[in-house]
């Protein structure tokens, strides 16, 4: 069995649920997670949803860009992968972020990774965006780590005062990068497939001070592979198979 403090549920319970909504976030804590992962983009309007995509069409079957509607007409929409699911959760609607801090305060056991995605910076800015999910998330700002592949929003993160900052790597090289030196990254996200073989993960100085958290880890087997390795946590859609390994 893998302990439930080394897993994150990768958009929440994934695997059975449509990834960012309230349900499949819900559904991988009542499974067992304590650290839960989700995404967050910028409305027309410029006001975060949980969501991954630029584009509706994968998620919600719509092929509109979240950009170009404003948050009100975009929490209308569903949130159901209608490809990979059908119309099982077709009732399933888009979230704003004010959900997540009615579940954490449900679960204050849990953490959640909030990745705000680097696509959204051009359209909003980086200010306006770290402003916008400080103000929604400071109820529950001890339970919520700020991350982004954008690396000078996490050092605004960092320099506002956000009490946890995370980084996902572009590259392995970038471990070496400046900009992670002024981020001072509590957790280091990274794919496992990018990993040295023969990298020194126990013994890195640019891990001391950080937790690295490796995805996407579906299976038991890959998942004791690379803990053994000395990887801190494993990002996975497939919570509760891991949590039974």
């Amino acid at each position: 069995m893998i302990h439930p403090s080394k897993l994150v549920a990768h958009r929440g319970y994934q695997a059975k649920y449509p990834e960012n909504t309230a349900l499949s976030l819900t559904k991988a804590i009542k499974a067992g997670a304590v650290f839960i992962e989700l995404d967050v983009q910028f409305s027309a309007d410029r006001l975060p949803i949980i969501y991954h995509d630029v584009d509706l069409l994968r998620v919600s079957g719509t092929d509109l860009s979240v950009f170009l509607a404003d948050r009100a007409d975009l929490l209308c929409q569903p949130a159901y992968e209608p490809a990979r699911l059908g119309n099982k959760f077709i009732d399933e609607k888009i979230s704003p972020l004010e959900i997540l801090v009615d579940i954490l305060v449900a679960n204050p056991q849990v953490t959640a990774f909030v990745e705000i995605k680097d696509e959204s910076v051009d359209h909003c800015g980086r200010e306006a965006m770290i402003q916008s999910v400080m103000e929604i998330l400071q109820p529950v700002k001890q339970q919520s780590v700020m991350m982004s592949f954008d690396y000078p929003l996490a050092i605004a993160a960092r320099e506002a005062g956000w009490p946890m900052v995370g980084v996902v790597l572009k590259s392995w090289d970038d471990l070496q990068h400046p900009e992670l030196a002024l981020a001072l990254p509590d957790y280091i996200y990274s794919n496992y497939n990018i990993i040295p073989d023969q990298y020194d993960l126990r013994n890195s100085p640019q891990l001391a001070a950080a937790q690295l958290v490796t995805y996407e880890v579906g299976t038991a087997a890959l998942a004791q592979t690379l803990l053994g390795r000395g990887v801190d946590m494993l990002e996975t859609f497939e919570i509760e198979v891991l949590l039974g390994a």
